[in-house]
């Protein structure tokens, strides 16, 4: 086992145990009602802190264990990195258009199963975009692209990189579907269509985090944009069992695409 695929185990193996075991987990096994976060009510404010900071678990036990393995300067560049927003003209064209691919193709899937979308909703809730950057992008990203594709970079492929990630990520998930007040909860979203949607997402941010040269202000900014239009949808159609079955389909033909295009390059350079 390398170094850097050793660092990438402890990394997966804190994260997960951190979330199942003292953080998220105890919420979903005793069904402790944290919140109604599609309401905005707070039932049990220490339950509720315990879900906030199993939120910040893949950025925080990131940070640690840069500082564990790279001290400092290991920091230093992490967080340098974090605001670079020197990413590349091919990046930045994809942060941007990848959001809108995304709605696009959710909304039409949408309005084929015979739904109706409000499209004010996506001004009405643009003030949640500013909090939203703290819970989702910066609270994971310094961990899942800041630590870990930084490791697995240098040992596998594109493709692989993204799979690991990708599963690890959509299983890190996986309480949150059984916790009260949760949107995943809430919604009865299944998980297998989420954790194809999240993994076919993770092709799309490999590629964005390794084109613009490992900077982590890309991923951050791409997972922010991805968010916030997804909670727009997410919150504002009219969901049906079909619906929740069948909803990973836009993310699943963008990735595909993304991933092809990586079996491409890798030929090319061979």
């Amino acid at each position: 086992m390398t170094k850097n695929i050793k660092q990438s185990t402890i990394f997966i193996l804190v994260v997960l145990g951190l979330s199942y075991f003292v953080l998220w987990g105890p919420l979903a096994v005793f069904q402790l009602k944290t919140a109604n976060l599609v309401e905005g009510k707070i039932y049990n404010p220490i339950a509720f802190l315990s879900f906030i900071i199993g939120g910040f678990v893949p950025s925080i036990v990131g940070i640690i264990l840069t500082s564990v393995y790279e001290g400092k300067i290991g920091i230093k560049l992490l967080l340098k990195s974090s605001i670079n927003i020197r990413i590349g003209f091919k990046p930045l064209i994809m942060i941007i258009v990848y959001p809108l691919l995304l709605v696009v193709l959710q909304l039409s899937l949408y309005f084929f199963l015979g739904g109706k979308f409000d499209y004010s909703q996506f001004i009405k809730q643009l003030p949640t975009i500013i909090p939203l950057i703290i819970l989702g992008p910066v609270s994971e990203e310094f961990g899942w692209r800041g630590f870990l594709q930084k490791r697995l970079n240098k040992e596998y492929s594109q493709i692989l990189v993204s799979l690991i990630i990708g599963i690890v990520w959509s299983i890190w998930h996986l309480p949150l579907f059984y916790m009260i007040g949760t949107s995943q909860h809430e919604f009865n979203i299944p998980f297998i269509p989420f954790m194809i949607s999240v993994t076919s997402s993770a092709f799309v941010y490999t590629y964005i985090y390794n084109k613009s040269k490992d900077s982590l202000f890309s991923a951050i900014l791409i997972h922010w944009l991805v968010t916030y239009v997804l909670q727009v949808i997410s919150s504002t159609v009219s969901r049906t069992l079909i619906y929740n079955a069948v909803e990973f389909i836009p993310s699943l033909v963008i990735g595909g695409c993304v991933g092809v295009i990586m079996i491409r390059e890798r030929s090319n350079k061979t």
